[in-house]
């Protein structure tokens, strides 16, 4: 368009100057060149002028998981069948050069046909035959529900200053390492095609998992958290500074009833705000930060801050729970309901401080408000003892000396690439006890987590959690086809902590969680076996024995297998002997977490005289909790040992074309714990020793070492049948031993497959 406007422009203005002298006419064609200029630009047709862009995606995904071999906690799910879709479109309108709305919709579909909405007004009655549930497993029945982004805002731009404002059900933000920041370390591989994967070819997807497997950074170790609410990002002001603030009211912040209250101990991500906004908590957070500093410098001042409604107490799911536990248990007896509103203060600072070392450190201070509410009268209650009752909000006390008057947290974290081809990066992180910033990497998952005093394997150099400090190494060189990693970690508690021991199934979780009737992508910490109608459940090692009732919600420490994103885990607790399980007696120790791990690739292409890349990449790691240091964890056998874990995987990956790779899966994957109890119910007195001590009439403890060995093998494809779009297929065989108790085996086939078309 611009060679023909500028050719009409400049021959109309020479045809009204011809007749003119020539230095009039040059002085002419001179004086209206600016004029020209900008007629001529004013006819282009430039994203400015745009009313409206429209992309997106549409996916189509078939999974099957098939129980060969089924334990019972998987009897009611020997054999399903999933299929959903969805469109995802981003709308974007400019209206100006100044200003950009946008919003994100998502319409889902599961393809069984429809139902009656009865749900959609009584979420918490059970679901009859005639009513389904959607794809992403909302537990809510909704009749209708989200993907991941249901949002709407606008960009404003003008000289020095620019600001978005967004507002909507999910929201994707950080700020800092210690008050919101995602981080999670374990390498995905080019088997996992992940459901949020960025539009890329097939090439490129597998030049950037097998050559460099993404530990963080990237979509799907992003370092965001989710939100539902209102959210600003001042990105541009005067003096290089910008400035974020959020308000928002997820249902992963209310601890009181499941009907808008819910209380499952944590619902987190993608669909923070389905149904209706809940008054009974909010988060508030706001940072600002001056740029360029130095040159490459950052420093930010940061604030996240959790506060729940005082009317919490009106909840009968909330109250009740503490009423009970007044008088049922002796470890809490006496006490009253108690709210903590948390308050996290920190000083940041990121940026290159050479041209090869990049830092970034905090330190964040941590205050409980510790919100108590007292009984307005006293009854006879359980066994007629005193019970509390008639709570209210007006009946409390508020004070910042529970359970600590101030926390105190510490993160570096140092990326050399002063060695040529042989970046090291370090980390080191301290934190107090009871230091809690619930959506900060000290959050082990990606769900704000209650304030349990627990112990992860793994603990520091792949999460972190509170009451740790230590080192973290990592080198990563890169050579001519191929590459390796190494890791080595070592985190101690600080102090005493729980002997409550929680790890997650790496090698095959995902798939396991997924094909459980409890499975909830969004609302984790189910336990898994919950959603069995027959009741049949998973026949776990003792967690924090409370009797037949399991206590205040935020607090339980059950063992036995939970929900997470994405992740299936378990907890147990590393008791010394029966009888500290019926004393009600939990083991403290201080605790080391040790991890060892090697990851490399390499292209074997060129072996057989082909330009295709043949990748083969291997993981293994060796890790453990124990309660004295071990340079390394090689037994379940070796002195204070309380869980030791082995995981190896191999993938290797062909492409057959540029448009068509395939990739397979062998891996091995094994808990080991001497520690570890299993209560069974009897009805009369059985003989006592260390190892095997009674109940009378209820139940007795048993020594069941944790022994179990998971194993996987599988194949699968990526094609690029058509431009922006793709095929992707997977199938796993899989299986679990737990040679101690034999009843928890199982083996399972998983297929999985997904198209998308991207527009």
């Amino acid at each position: 368009m611009r060679k023909p406007v500028s050719s009409i422009l400049l021959a109309s203005c020479l045809g009204a100057a011809w007749a003119l002298p020539p230095q009039l006419q040059l002085d002419s064609l001179h004086a209206a060149l600016d004029t020209m200029s900008n007629n001529m630009e004013s006819t282009l047709l430039g994203k400015d002028d745009l009313p409206l862009a429209v992309s997106g995606y549409m996916a189509f995904r078939l999974k099957n998981f098939q129980y060969s071999e089924p334990s019972p906690w998987v009897r009611d799910d020997r054999a399903r069948t999933a299929v959903d879709a969805t469109l995802n479109v981003n709308v974007v309108a400019m209206p100006n050069s100044y200003i950009t709305l946008f919003t994100n919709l998502s319409f889902p579909f599961d393809l069984t046909g429809t139902y009656s909405n009865n749900l959609a007004k009584n979420p918490t009655n059970a679901p009859s035959k005639d009513e389904r549930v959607l794809y992403d497993h909302s537990t809510d029945y909704y009749s209708s529900t989200l993907n991941e982004e249901f949002n709407v805002g606008v960009d404003i731009r003008a000289g020095v200053f620019g600001a978005y404002v967004t507002a909507g059900g999910v929201i994707w933000a950080n700020a800092s390492p210690l008050t919101m920041w995602e981080r999670e370390t374990m390498a995905r591989f080019s088997w996992q095609y992940e459901l949020y994967e960025d539009e890329k070819t097939v090439s490129t997807y597998y030049k950037e998992k097998s050559f460099k497997p993404v530990k963080e950074g990237g979509r799907a170790f992003w370092t965001n958290r989710s939100f539902g609410g209102i959210f600003a990002n001042v990105y541009q002001l005067p003096a290089n500074m910008k400035a974020q603030f959020l308000v928002s009211q997820p249902m992963d912040a209310d601890m009181a009833t499941r009907d808008g209250l819910r209380m499952y101990g944590g619902q987190p991500a993608e669909l923070e705000m389905i149904g209706s906004y809940d008054l009974r908590g909010s988060v508030y957070h706001g940072r600002i930060a001056k740029e360029k500093i130095a040159d490459n410098l950052t420093i930010g001042l940061n604030y996240l801050g959790v506060v729940y409604d005082e009317g919490t107490i009106y909840e009968p799911e909330f109250s009740r729970q503490w009423i009970a536990a007044a008088y049922r248990y002796d470890s809490i007896k006496g006490a009253s309901p108690v709210l903590l509103n948390n308050h996290v203060a920190s000083l940041d600072i990121k940026g290159n401080v050479t041209p090869k070392l990049y830092l970034m450190g905090e330190f964040a201070g941590n205050m409980v408000d510790s919100v108590i509410f007292y009984q307005s009268k006293q009854t006879k209650g359980y066994n007629d003892q005193d019970a509390y009752s008639g709570f209210s909000a007006a009946g409390h006390n508020a004070t910042f000396d529970s359970p600590g008057s101030f926390e105190f947290g510490a993160y570096v974290k140092a990326q050399s690439k002063h060695i040529e081809g042989w970046p090291l990066t370090v980390e080191a992180a301290y934190f107090s006890k009871n230091f809690y910033s619930p959506y900060a990497i000290t959050n082990p998952s990606r769900f704000p987590g209650w304030r349990k005093d627990e112990a992860y394997l793994n603990g520091g150099s792949l999460r972190y959690s509170p009451n740790m400090a230590g080192v973290n190494l990592k080198l990563e060189p890169t050579f001519n086809r191929g590459y390796f990693d190494l890791q080595y970690g070592q985190h101690r508690q600080i102090e005493k902590g729980r002997d409550v021991i929680v790890f997650n199934y790496r090698l095959n979780g995902r798939a396991m969680w997924e094909s459980s009737n409890s499975w909830t992508k969004h609302k984790p910490l189910f336990v898994a076996d919950s959603g069995n109608y027959s009741g049949a459940g998973y026949y776990n090692r003792a967690g924090v024995e409370m009797g037949t009732e399991e206590g205040v919600k935020q607090y339980r420490q059950r063992g036995g297998l939970y929900g997470g994103t994405w992740e299936l885990w378990e907890s147990f607790v590393a008791y010394e002997d029966a009888s500290q399980i019926q004393e009600g007696e939990v083991p403290m120790h201080a605790k080391w977490d040790s991890y060892f791990s090697f990851m490399g690739g390499y292209d074997i292409g060129h072996w057989f005289g082909t330009d295709r890349n043949i990748m083969m990449t291997a993981l293994v790691a060796l890790s453990g909790v124990s309660n004295s240091f071990a340079p390394l964890a090689v037994s379940e056998n070796m002195s204070d040992m309380l869980l030791w874990s082995f995981y190896g995987q191999f993938e290797p990956t062909v492409a057959i074309t540029t448009k068509f790779h395939m990739v397979g899966i062998l891996g091995l994957e094994t808990f080991r714990s001497n520690y570890a109890y299993q209560a069974q119910s009897i009805s009369s007195t059985v003989s006592q020793t260390s190892d095997y001590k009674s109940q009378v009439n209820t139940f007795f403890y048993k020594k069941s070492p944790i022994n179990y060995r998971e194993f996987a093998v599988g194949a699968g494809f990526d094609w690029d049948f058509a431009d922006r779009v793709g095929l992707h297929v997977r199938y796993k065989y899989m299986t679990h031993s737990d040679e101690t108790l034999s009843v928890n085996d199982w083996h399972s086939h998983y297929i999985s497959a997904e198209t998308k078309a991207w527009f």
